[in-house]
């Protein structure tokens, strides 16, 4: 059996990393929600952004799933990256 050739290898651990990096998105986004949100937002001294604790609390879940959103982007850009040519040095 041959050994893979080391652009294949790079493609594999490229496609490794966005796999796990999906992972860490779902599992930022579900455990957040549920261990985090969850608690922080059934508080009754959230600061009133804008005159309301309902903004306060959308835009708190917002922002922690478009972070999720983000490491999604950043799985999507690896999975890319592994499909092109390589080019060693």
């Amino acid at each position: 059996m041959a050994a893979a050739s080391e652009p294949q290898i790079l493609r594999n651990l490229l496609d490794l990393a966005a796999a796990l990096v999906v992972a860490l998105g779902l599992a930022h986004s579900f455990l957040g929600e549920r261990y985090i949100l969850q608690r922080l937002l059934r508080r009754e001294d959230l600061p009133r952004l804008f005159g309301s604790a309902d903004f306060t609390r959308r835009t708190l879940r917002f922002a922690w799933h478009v972070t999720s959103v983000a490491w999604l982007g950043l799985a999507a850009v690896l999975a890319i990256e592994s499909r092109r040519p390589v080019s060693l040095l």
